[in-house]
């Protein structure tokens, strides 16, 4: 039985007593939840005779039933306010991104805290809260630790039957997605755009498919890309770089000599560099624009395809 929507049904005949319990219940559904029978007829503003009528007209056995209903109703509200967070993970600021990862890593201690211990944890400020809960739709810090609270409560199939392995990959990439601001990625577009040729270098071996990939869509973008790989074909295209043309290079594992050759060749010549590799690369400091992938080493796949979304976001702008 799908209950909210028998109460939505319900809701629609504005002039029955039902429709005004209906409405009640689907604006108020986390605290019908936890009301017990008579509760919930005086704080919908009904008799309980029309609170009976409206559990049988929904198919309910009785009462009971009906209030078991609601129950589990209010639950998967709360389980959905959690998948709220990380659906509007992309749409954050960096600094909003970064208390949402502090509150997914650890939602009973988000839900506990005060607005101080919260920005602390997240390493932003107190307004930057406020603006988060804003945000995912809660009023004020209050409703956002209320609904935390009871979303850290709710005995899910997310928290009961989690997989490590997605978890692992997951958290690194909420990581990367917190590294680098909406601004930054922009920008690497933006270059990428007016750039008279793209020179695309760096990974190989087993991640060959992907920069495969990222030949492919960005290409598919409208840009003008040349996936260098081999050596002297490096250097041979290098002695041609001019000031208007861009190195991308894409290393989620260690930068061979070629690549940092060709980084300093650039440099020379003026050219723009964009490195995508983890931030404990030396390339990140030496380039013109750096975008982060997960510095775990297993999640950096999921990284580079990562990368490419938000690239090609980005890129859809212009």
């Amino acid at each position: 039985m799908d209950i909210v929507w028998q109460l939505r049904q319900q809701s629609a005949h504005t002039d029955a007593p039902e429709s005004k319990l209906a409405r009640f219940i689907l604006e108020n559904l986390h605290v019908s939840a936890q009301a017990t029978m008579e509760e919930l007829a005086t704080q919908a503003g009904v008799s309980p005779e029309v609170l009976r009528r409206f559990a049988a007209s929904a198919g309910c056995r009785d009462l009971d039933d009906f209030l078991h209903q609601v129950r589990k109703a209010g639950q998967h509200q709360e389980e959905v306010f959690i998948d709220v967070i990380r659906q509007r993970q992309p749409s954050l600021t960096q600094q909003e991104n970064r208390v949402a990862v502090a509150i997914l890593n650890d939602t009973a201690f988000a839900a506990s805290a005060t607005i101080e211990q919260l920005a602390g944890r997240a390493e932003v400020s107190a307004a930057t809260i406020t603006r988060f809960a804003r945000s995912v739709g809660c009023e004020d810090i209050r409703d956002l630790r209320m609904r935390l609270a009871r979303a850290s409560s709710v005995p899910s199939a997310r928290t009961t039957q989690a997989i490590p392995q997605l978890e692992a990959i997951q958290q690194a990439l909420a990581q990367q997605w917190s590294q680098a601001e909406n601004a930054t990625w922009e920008r690497a577009a933006s270059a990428l755009q007016k750039a008279r040729s793209v020179l695309l270098i760096g990974a190989a071996g087993q991640t060959t498919p992907l920069v495969a990939e990222v030949h492919q869509r960005l290409s598919t973008a409208g840009l003008s890309l040349a996936w260098i790989q081999d050596d002297n074909l490096l250097r041979m295209t290098l002695s041609r770089l001019q000031p208007d043309d861009l190195l991308l290079i894409l290393a989620p594992d260690a930068v061979s000599s070629s690549v940092l050759s060709a980084v300093h060749h650039a440099h020379i010549q003026k050219s723009a560099v964009i490195a995508i590799c983890p931030t404990g690369q030396d390339l990140a400091n030496q380039a013109d624009i750096w975008l982060p992938l997960p510095d775990a080493r297993h999640a950096r796949s999921y990284g580079i395809l990562c990368a490419l979304d938000r690239l090609e976001t980005s890129l859809a702008s212009f």
